[in-house]
Parts: structure tokens; sequence; C-alpha cells
């Protein structure tokens, strides 16, 4: 049974339609990746399933009491939380289990007897529902996924509204895998995760059981994680079974035959409508009404027949080239004898915290040539963007020697650009370099001092309409925002190529086109990017941020990437395998102490069961002893040898009871010592 239904859905907001009679089921276990073009629906689609948007037309038809996560572009969080007490909220219920079961523990030491058994009932039944939920494990579980999708744990016990815009999607992302749903829906889960929390979150798709539709443009994690792709364009959905690959593989199949089917129909169509006009001609000259009937017959043919439509090609696309500027020499970077060195910064809630600072680079070299793609690569936090804005405010040929204070950063050493080069950057940060206020074509016009319908037509090339022009660049999207940015690269020619994540925001054709771009570029490149089919196609040498040197290797990112994996996934202690390991152990350790406080459990009760029996044994000796008592007075003052006898015996039970009474006494004691409250 499907755990979601989308039937004949449509939907439009007073605009153009975004998604028009759509119809697809989404089964346990699937996994579906989403594509299409930016703005074209994605997240609209996410927002349907989980209830957060209605449909215009049709109906979204949820399973039941279906436990659906859902990651958001915006992070909720409870104001003045940390991410570790954030993620802790994800266990409420087994925290709060947790917490009654000690209640109980603490009642039963002393609770009456006649209560004991409803509490132990109830102990166990808690104790059950905690071992189905894993309940024992719950801060280690959170500390497994923190780690692997690339959280440190120093920043664990921050306040989120201290963390950036990545570091709350990474939160968000561990939130989500925490919650153990039946269904996720995630929007570009991997931007601002790093290469091993990429292949982190990857192992973990691999092993959930949960269903989980994708909106993401990694197609290096779409390849390796979902059996289904579900691609949206013209308001229309096509599901094709398959990963990235196979979708791409089978759409050109598709789209080939589609072409041969309509040319061949095409053609056809052109001979019977041939040879119906020659009929009607000599219907006409011979006045023959048998040939014009036979005409319309071939025409009625046509009309009947079902029409191959012609493939769609239109997808939009982006036209230009990075024409590298003419250089001369043969260095295009120098970097020799680098530190930099970042302080802390005040803990807004404590401020009388002292500040703390480290070390992202110390007395770093690296060489760069003329026409080299290079790689810059190493974890998020450890100083790629810091050196990038370093290079670009700072590196010259005349004066290269530096030692600046930015703020929090303390920079010194040799930076150096070729004399002739001409540096051109891309930030994945686009409101350093993108004034909210100004309109695209006035932006433009002031960074290239080109005139209005030269920008224009610029920013045609780059998808931007005439109405564009003139709307604020805050209003545009991340994907908008990286094809202006491109459009001021283009018109640059620059001979020296900086890129900070520049796929984070386009779509996966956008991407190819850039690739394609890039691949015709003749100058040099320096990139950070965690897109490895983007790395795959562009990159020949690789620069690793490591132990706060650069360390190079030559050779493409694959080469290195198949080196460096191994080690990754050992250094983080194959993050899934020891989640799994670590979970088998608690419950193991937790099944162990459960028993074991069972044991003593029974062991109390059986202690109890034997004082309680003592007990009664005493109370009825005593009950005997005070009836012999009053036999034995009764006996001494009867006169005659009989009645010496009898109160002789009397004495004598009377002695023996009290003994036993003694005994008895003395093992309540002993046992009394052993039982708890």
């Amino acid at each position: 049974m499907a755990l979601v239904t989308i039937d004949g859905v449509s939907v439009h907001f007073g605009g153009p339609t975004l998604l028009n009679a759509v119809t697809l089921d989404i089964e346990p276990g699937h996994k579906i990746g989403l594509i299409g073009q930016n703005g074209t629906g994605k997240s609209t689609l996410l927002k349907l399933i989980v209830g957060e948007a209605e449909p215009t037309d049709g109906r979204i038809i949820r399973q039941r009491g279906l436990n659906v996560a859902y990651q958001a572009q915006e992070l909720r969080y409870e104001p003045g939380a940390t991410a570790f007490e954030e993620m802790r909220r994800v266990f409420t219920q087994d925290l709060q289990r947790q917490q009654r079961m000690h209640e109980i523990e603490e009642a039963l030491a002393t609770a009456p007897a006649t209560e004991r058994p409803a509490l132990l009932a109830h102990y166990e039944k808690l104790q059950a529902e905690h071992d189905a939920r894993s309940g024992y494990d719950v801060d280690r579980r959170i500390e497994t996924v923190l780690t692997g999708l690339g959280l440190p744990e120093k920043a664990w016990s921050q306040p989120i509204a201290s963390f950036s815009g990545g570091e709350r999607n990474i939160i968000g992302l561990a939130r989500i895998v925490l919650q153990e749903p039946e269904l996720m829906l995630l929007d570009e889960p991997s931007n601002h995760l790093d290469m091993e929390g990429i292949e982190w979150f990857i192992g973990f798709l691999r092993q959930t059981r949960a269903a989980v539709v994708m909106v993401s443009h990694n197609r290096h994690l779409l390849d390796a994680t979902v059996d289904n792709i579900w691609e949206l364009h013209g308001r229309k959905i096509t599901s094709w079974t398959g990963n990235y690959s196979d979708f791409a593989r089978q759409k050109q199949e598709a789209l080939a035959l589609q072409e041969r089917q309509y040319k061949a129909q095409q053609r056809l169509i052109k001979r019977i409508q041939f040879q119906a006009r020659r009929l009607l001609d000599m219907a006409r000259a011979y006045d023959d009404p048998g040939q014009a009937k036979r005409a319309k017959a071939m025409l009625m043919r046509i009309e009947q027949m079902d029409k191959v439509e012609a493939p769609d090609t239109t997808e939009h696309r982006f036209h230009a080239n990075l024409s590298g500027a003419s250089r001369h020499g043969h260095i295009a970077l120098e970097v020799a004898g680098v530190t930099i060195e970042v302080g802390g910064v005040k803990d807004a809630q404590s401020p009388t915290s002292g500040l703390q600072s480290r070390t992202l680079l110390d007395s770093a070299n690296l060489e760069i040539h003329f026409g080299q793609r290079v790689a810059l690569v190493g974890p998020n936090g450890s100083g790629k963007t810091t050196l990038f804005n370093a290079i670009l405010r700072h590196a010259s040929w005349d004066n290269p020697d530096v030692d600046v204070q930015e703020g929090p950063f303390h920079i010194r050493g040799r930076l150096r650009v070729g004399k002739s080069a001409k540096v051109g950057d891309y930030s994945q940060i686009h409101d350093h370099r993108l004034p909210h206020n100004e309109t695209l074509i006035t932006w433009l016009m002031n960074v290239t001092g080109l005139r209005f319908e030269p920008a224009a037509a610029l920013l045609h090339r780059f998808l931007f309409s005439r109405d564009d022009l003139e709307r604020p660049i805050g209003t545009l999207s991340g994907g908008e925002k990286s094809r202006l940015q491109l459009a001021r690269l283009v018109h640059e020619k620059v001979s020296f190529l900086m890129l900070d994540e520049p796929t984070n925001h386009l779509d996966i054709q956008a991407c190819e086109q850039l690739e394609e771009m890039l691949e015709d570029y003749e100058g040099t490149l320096l990139v950070i990017s965690h897109d490895r089919y983007f790395l795959d196609k562009l990159v020949n040498r690789v620069v690793e941020l490591k132990d706060r040197k650069l360390v190079v290797h030559e050779g493409s990112f694959a080469d290195w990437w198949q080196q460096r994996h191994q080690q990754a996934v050992e250094g983080r202690k194959g993050a899934l395998q020891l989640h799994s390991q670590a979970q088998a152990h608690e419950q193991s350790a937790g099944a162990a102490a459960r028993e074991a406080q069972k044991a003593r459990q029974r062991e109390q009760h059986k202690l109890r069961t034997q004082l309680k029996a003592i007990e009664g044994k005493i109370e009825r000796l005593e009950a005997r002893q005070k009836e012999l008592e009053a036999k034995l007075a009764e006996a001494f003052s009867a006169q005659g040898t009989q009645s010496a006898k009898e109160a002789a015996r009397i004495h004598a039970e009377f002695e023996s009871v009290r003994g036993e009474i003694a005994g008895l006494t003395r093992e309540w004691e002993a046992l009394a010592e052993s039982v708890d409250g």
C-alpha cells in the first residue's frame, strides 16, 4: 500500500501553472530523486506532500498515522537552544519514559506490598517500550549522527542562533535522521556538507528503511542512493526507474527513439499528403469523384493517426564562454609561509568568557602555474574560504608580503599572483558581493561599465528576461544569483578564476552548462567544491588543507579521492557501522543491566515473601504462647499430682514456643538487613 498517493494534482498561485494533473505514488522504502530546473515547483511538491500547502486541483492521500519528516529551507528551533539540546527534543517521549521509570524504581523502595505488583507491571511495560525504541542510547545516537554529518563536537553546546546557514542545514538534516520517520522529504540535503559528510549521509540513506523523496542537484548522491528519478519538466512529472545515470541514459535513448519515430511519421505524413494532392489534382483535372474520394480517405488516415510529438528540447540554457584574458609568465599564484590565525569571539550569553583562538594555516606553501585546474579541499571550517578571501584581498605582484588583522583573522606571509594575471571570483555567499536593493541591470552596468543594451543582452544570455532587469537583487533565488555572478565573470574575461562552491544553488542543467563553459576555459582555475561530478570533470590537481598545511596531490580528483576515501572512512570509524555496533553494545549492556535488575527484584520479592511468612509464624506462635501462659497459670493453681504433671507439660511446651519465637526473630532480623527500604 502506498504511503502517499498524488492524485491528479495541479498547482498555481495566481500565476503560471507549476504542476498540471500530476499522478504518482510513494511506496514504502522507495528512494526517489526529484530533479528539474530551478523554479519549476520541486520544493512546492514537497510542501504538498507534507501538508504545508494545498493543491489547486486534485488531492494528496496520506496513509493514516504516517510519520513524515520534512527538511524545511529554514530551520525552526527553540530560542536559545544548543545543537545538542535541539537533537534531544527529537527524543522527548523517550526521555520522559526514562524519567518515569526512574520514578517507579524509587517508588518501589517505599511502596506498600499491596501496591508493588501494579508498579512492577507498569515498569515492565515501560521497559519493553524503551527497548523497542532503543531509548537507552539517545545521547550516543545523537553524537554519532552529528559526527557523521561533520558538525564538530565543540559546536554541539553552542546556541543554534550563532550558527551559519550551512551549519543550520546540517542540524536540520541531523534532526531528520534521528527522527527515524517512515517518509523523509529532503530539499537539497547535501548543501554545505563536506565530502566525508556526504559519504556518511549516502551510507545512511542506503541503510534506512524509510522512503525518501529528495530534491538534489548532487549527481553523485543521486547515483549512490536513489532507485527512481522523478523529472519535473513542462509542469509534468515523469517517473524513471534507476539512479541519475540510468535516467540520463534512458532519457537520451527515449528522446532519440521519439525523434526517429517523429521523423519517420512526418515523412509518412508528407508522402500521404503528396499522394492526396496528386489525386485531388487528377480529380479536378478529369472530373473524377473516385479520385477525390480516395484523396479524402488518405487525409482522414492522417487525422486518425496517433501523432508522435516532437521531442521537447526546450530546456532553458544559458549561452556564454569564459574567454581568458591574455597572460604572460609562468606563475599564477604563490603562497609562501602563510599563517592564518583566527581569534575567538566572546559568547554573547557569557560576556565574561575568554577569547579562544586557533591556527587555520601554519607556514603553508603552494605554487600554482598558469593553466592548471586546482581543487582546494578540506573539512568544513578548516579555512578554505578564508584562504580564498585572503588571496582576493591581499595577493598582488608588487606587494606580496602581508601582515594584516581583518576582524578575527590575522594573516601574514607571502601572497603573490602572476604579474599579468586578471583574477575573477565567484562566492558561495552571494550577499557579500550582491547588494539587495540594487536592480539587476543597475548592478551589472556598474560593475562592468557596460551601457544598458549590452548589459541587458548579457543578462538575457543568462536567462534573465526584460521583466527581470528592474528586479531588486534581494528578490532573486539562489540559482538566479549564481547566474548573475557568472554573467559578471563572462564579461570580465579573467585569466585566473577562483570559484567557491559554484554549483551550490544551480540545478543539474545549469551545473552541466557551467561545466561545459569551464571545460572550454583556457585560464587557471582554483575551485572549492563538494560536487564530485563537477570536480571529476574539471580538475587535474588537488590541494588538501590538512594539519594546517597545503598538501599537493598531482592528478585528477578521482585519483585523489580513491586514495583519500578509505582513510576518511577509517578516520570517521565507519560512523554507520559504529552506530549499529554502539547501539548493539548499548542494547546488550542495557539488557544485561535490566536482567540484573529483574533478578534483584525477584530476589527482593523472595526475601519479602520469606519475611512475611516468618512474621506470620511469629504471630501464630505468640498467640499460642499467650494461650499456654493462661493454661500454665490455671494448672499451677489446681491441687493434686495430675495437675502438677499437666503444669510441667504446659511449661515445657511454653519454653519450646518461646525458643522457636526467639529463633524466628533472629532469622527475621537477618533477612530484614538484605531487603531494600
